[in-house]
């Protein structure tokens, strides 16, 4: 029998952190529903909004960041869109796992349980760092459920992790204080950029108050890695590239070997933007989302 598992330290913890997710989701200002469904590896926290006989638009968070992210996307993406937007296992959120899911396999096989549970046969996935690079082996993996993929920053994916990753993730890890947790959120936006005081709140709490150590068992999967050529050389849906000017974990190189290796791939640099694109300048990656999706085809493109 599995059994929920709670990566929060505390349920004290865990509460104050839900509090703060339900603060930011004040600020979506558009009607939605929050809902879960059930799949091998745990329930799954999902929102849903926008006109409910569009096609659907599945959305993929950046990790440790929650779907409460795509405030300043939603109202955009969610007028000609069902928008699907789902809480990560095994990362701070709403969704709760009760069994590892450590290979690439297995979370393809978590995503496509969700889309077989909320009716979906095929859906556009966009996703933004963690959630890209879940977005793009969901495409590999389960082909026939993604109409197309759009990358915002994808972690790994086309060019190893930066060792500035590296060592940021560490000092989270094992110096997990608010100041430093708002240093780590502020050293991935563009210069200048102020996050929301609700959303940066939300955000180091659930650092702030994460299991590390229960974390460490697989329960949020495996980390992002980069993709062979020969894997991505099989992609047939259409795929849009997206990266800021500023950002630290992808560069123009990243643009230049997705170039190399994905037949029907456009791919853009957001100006004034760092890794969390879609927040710092949502009118625009909007806009080049929705001009994608305009011109997507949902045949296989030869």
């Amino acid at each position: 029998m599995d059994f929920p598992i709670n990566l929060f330290k505390t349920p004290e913890d865990q509460a104050q952190y839900e509090a703060a997710y339900d603060a930011v989701m004040e600020l979506w200002q558009v009607p939605h529903e929050s809902r879960f469904v059930t799949t091998p590896h745990g329930q799954t926290h999902v929102i849903s909004c926008g006109p409910q006989d569009a096609f659907p638009l599945v959305l993929l968070h950046g990790g440790y960041a929650s779907s409460t992210m795509w405030f300043a996307n939603i109202a955009d993406l969610s007028a000609k869109f069902r928008v699907y937007a789902l809480d990560t296992l095994g990362e701070p959120g709403k969704s709760i796992p009760t069994q590892p899911y450590a290979s690439r396999q297995a979370m393809s096989d978590w995503l496509e349980q969700v889309f077989i549970e909320l009716g979906i046969d095929k859906a556009h996935v966009v996703g933004l760092s963690r959630g890209g690079w879940l977005a793009l082996n969901l495409a590999l993996l389960a082909l026939q459920r993604v109409g197309s993929v759009t990358l915002l920053s994808p972690a790994a994916s086309f060019i190893q992790l930066t060792p500035f990753f590296q060592a940021l993730a560490a000092v989270v890890i094992r110096i997990p204080v608010k100041a430093v947790l708002r240093t780590t959120l502020y050293s991935w936006v563009a210069p200048g950029f102020a996050v929301h005081k609700d959303f940066e709140k939300q955000f180091i709490l659930g650092l702030y108050h994460w299991n590390w150590k229960a974390n460490s068992k697989g329960y949020s999967g495996v980390m992002p890695s980069v993709f062979i050529s020969e894997e991505l050389g099989k992609l047939r849906m259409p795929v849009l590239l997206l990266i800021g000017d500023h950002d630290r974990l992808n560069s123009p190189e990243s643009i230049q070997q997705a170039e190399r290796m994905i037949p029907h791939l456009e791919s853009g640099i957001i100006p004034n933007a760092g890794h969390l694109l879609s927040m710092e300048q949502p009118g625009l990656v909007d806009r080049r989302i929705l001009e994608f999706l305009a011109e997507t085809s949902l045949e296989p493109v030869s």
